[in-house]
């Protein structure tokens, strides 16, 4: 017999064997599920007797409670209505004597005030005559004082004004005779410039021109290399920049490949 024929023959009866296997399983799993209902039925069954008894104990218990509650109600509310009774019969008496105090204050303090404020008055009316009185005389002393004093300022503002009148005008002439000098020596000098002045002050302003335009020539060719040499640095990235995705676009293709 050949190996093929063996494990064949081991095969068909480990087969047989599992069947007979599971069909203990399943018979035992029957078994355990009916003993499963029996139990789980007595256990609702004795779930129902005791919250059957659990709400007839609760009902009663409830009703009994109410009963309480209502019997203390009662009382509570007929304890309020007395005292209600009661504080409002002080309140009234507590009222009515605060009222009779309160007015038999209030009448001793305005014959208070009324007393305190005529004296006040008489006592205000004496102190301000005397303080009218005197400031009167202060008044008039100052207004005497101010008189006097600005008679004498008047004086000697005058004789000051006249005094810098005069030394302004002395000034003034002074300065206008330097200015008139000044003038004309400057025209004398600008009438007689020599030729040869003359020929070197056209010599310097053609060489401030020369340097002016030498000046402007350097700047344009400064500005102009350093355009061509931003043109040549863009144009380098660009051909790197050109490069560097050729070679990616290379790579990419040998890895597709």
């Amino acid at each position: 017999m050949g190996t093929l024929t063996q494990d064949m023959t081991r095969l068909c009866e480990e087969i047989v064997a599992l069947r007979a296997s599971r069909e203990a399983l399943v018979g035992d799993l029957a078994q355990v599920n009916q003993e499963t209902k029996g139990r789980v039925a007595g256990m609702l069954a004795e779930f129902h007797r005791i919250q059957d008894e659990m709400s007839a104990r609760t009902q009663a218990e409830r009703a009994k409670f109410l009963s309480t509650m209502a019997a203390e109600v009662s009382g509570m509310l007929e304890g309020f209505q007395k005292s209600h009774g009661e504080m409002a019969a002080r309140t009234r008496r507590d009222n009515v004597k605060f009222v009779t105090d309160m007015a038999t204050e209030v009448s001793g303090m305005l014959a208070g005030f009324q007393t305190a404020r005529t004296d006040m008055a008489r006592n205000m009316k004496k102190n301000n005559q005397a303080f009218v009185a005197n400031n009167g005389r202060e008044v008039s002393s100052l207004l005497n004082g101010f008189h006097d004093a600005r008679t004498k300022m008047a004086k000697t503002s005058k004789a000051e004004r006249n005094h810098f009148i005069s030394s302004l005008e002395k000034s003034v002439k002074g300065l206008r005779q330097e200015v008139a000098s000044d003038l004309a020596g400057a025209r004398q000098a600008w009438n007689g410039m020599s030729p040869a002045m003359k020929k070197a002050k056209q010599e310097a302003e053609r060489k401030a021109k020369a340097e002016a335009e030498a000046q402007a020539k350097a700047k344009a060719e400064t500005e102009r290399k350093a355009k061509a040499e931003a043109e040549q640095r863009a144009k380098e990235a660009a051909e790197r920049e050109k490069q560097e995705q050729s070679k990616k676009k290379g790579k990419a293709e040998t890895k597709t490949e």
